[in-house]
Formats: C-alpha cells, sequence, structure tokens
C-alpha cells in the first residue's frame, strides 16, 4: 500500500469518481435504512477521515426493536447527554463505526437502560 502525502493537490476526475463510487454503494445502505424508517427509527451518519458516526434515534413507537439492536453493540454504555437526554454509546464493524443511540425518555429509565446494556443485573421480571 502507498501513503501519500495529505498535501498533495486534488484531481479533479479523481474526486468526481470517488464520488459516482460512493454514490452506487450507498444505494444499498438506502434501502436499508428506508426499511428502518418504516419501523420509526431514524439513522443520521457523520463521516469523517478516519472515522463514521452512527446516530440512532428510536421513537416511543419503535421501541419494539431497541433491544434487538443494542444487542449488536459492542461495548455499549449507557449515559445521558447534556440536555438529559438518555443514549446508548457503542461500536460495530470491528470498532470503526461508533454508534450513538438515542432513547425515547418516556420509555425507559436510567436503571433498565442499563439492564438492557448490560451494565447493570436486576430481576427482568421487574423490569419494562
Amino acid at each position: 500500500m502507498t501513503i501519500m502525502p495529505a498535501d498533495m493537490p486534488l484531481s479533479s476526475t479523481g474526486i468526481a469518481s470517488e464520488v459516482q463510487e460512493a454514490v452506487t454503494e450507498v444505494f444499498p445502505l438506502f434501502e436499508s435504512v428506508q426499511k428502518l424508517a418504516r419501523l420509526g427509527v431514524r439513522v443520521a451518519f457523520e463521516v469523517a477521515p478516519s472515522r463514521i458516526v452512527a446516530t440512532i434515534r428510536v421513537t416511543a413507537d419503535a421501541v419494539k426493536v431497541l433491544p434487538a439492536l443494542l444487542e449488536e453493540i459492542d461495548d455499549a454504555r449507557p449515559g445521558q447527554l447534556p440536555d438529559g437526554k438518555l443514549v446508548v454509546t457503542g461500536s460495530m464493524c470491528q470498532g470503526t463505526v461508533t454508534l450513538r443511540v438515542l432513547i425515547p425518555q418516556e420509555w425507559v429509565t436510567s436503571e433498565e437502560l442499563a439492564v438492557l446494556t448490560g451494565t447493570a443485573v436486576a430481576d427482568p421480571s421487574e423490569l419494562l
């Protein structure tokens, strides 16, 4: 693999080719995200050099998908955003993609969220 210096001039032809390739590859992803949208799950991707962050917002109508979603997240950690919203952070795809899952405030308490993410233990019959 050749590593090129970061300050090399960019080729407009190369950029156009990369955009075309990205658009071609994103259509299957679009179809998958559309399926999630029908379930009431919203996904936003932020892409930067060496970093992908996916923010997943689960609506109160779509909470039935939350346990299965959290099960797929590696190193899931419950927390709260500065505005008090509950959030689970973790990673996916061998740690390449950082995930933030925003939880409907009215659906789950922070204690229940800790149990769902495996960071606390409780009798499941007393939850949800």
